[in-house]
């Protein structure tokens, strides 16, 4: 295993304290009492930015391991979505489950939709959408209809338009009838994206095709399209 990402496995137990997103992140690297503690810091132990460096290192290392070596790396990463004190890592880790198969991530990206941090939840929304287990659309049809935060639910309506199943088309009912026009309105994109028909912006006629009491001919394949050029 690389020697940087063995560094990060031993920080993932390093304590955490402070506040570790916003701007005082960054003044690190400008305050020079700031700069001066950090270097102490760095005496110490591992820093913050050492770690956010390493956990970039290990989110583009992931594609090219095995599905073992994924797996082998889970449990560290559930570690710190679930108690790592900075959003900004824990953002890292839920865009690190991206290439790995094993449905235990699926736990993690779980987790990670009641993390207290709204990028933390939205990444979360956004993997799920690519994942092609049944759990990830159960999980986002959940949050789509239980969420009191507008852009969550809107983020978990679009990556809902990725999936299919009965579910996903109750929760795009509800979501038709929803009394917000946002809300409305994403899942009507999720709709037109995910069946390739363009029925309009009114909800109505949308849940008439969800319900199969509207029938609309199949849209036409790329060999249909290329004749109509002509």
């Amino acid at each position: 295993m690389h020697r940087a990402l063995l560094f990060l496995l031993a920080g993932l137990c390093w304590p955490v304290a402070g506040c570790h997103d916003g701007p005082l992140y960054a003044l690190k690297y400008t305050n020079p009492f700031l700069v001066k503690q950090w270097r102490q810091q760095e005496a110490l132990g591992i820093t913050d930015h050492q770690r956010r460096e390493e956990l970039e290192l290990l989110v583009r290392s992931l594609p090219r391991m095995s599905a073992a070596e994924q797996a082998e790396w889970l449990p560290h990463l559930e570690r710190m979505v679930d108690n790592d004190a900075s959003a900004d890592m824990r953002y890292l880790v839920v865009r690190a489950t991206g290439p790995i198969s094993d449905p235990q991530a699926l736990r993690l990206l779980e987790n990670a939709l009641s993390d207290d941090s709204l990028k933390v939840r939205m990444a979360a929304c956004d993997e799920l959408g690519h994942r092609k287990e049944g759990r990830a659309a159960e999980l986002l049809a959940k949050t789509a209809g239980e969420s009191t935060n507008l852009d969550i639910r809107q983020a978990a309506l679009r990556s809902l338009g990725n999936h299919r199943g009965p579910g996903v088309n109750e929760a795009m009912k509800l979501a038709l009838a929803d009394r917000d026009p946002a809300v409305r309105m994403t899942a009507i994109k999720a709709l037109q994206s995910s069946t390739g028909r363009q029925l309009g912006t009114q909800p109505e006629v949308w849940l008439a095709y969800l319900d199969g009491d509207l029938e609309v001919p199949e849209p036409p394949g790329l060999t249909d399209r290329i004749r109509s050029w002509f």
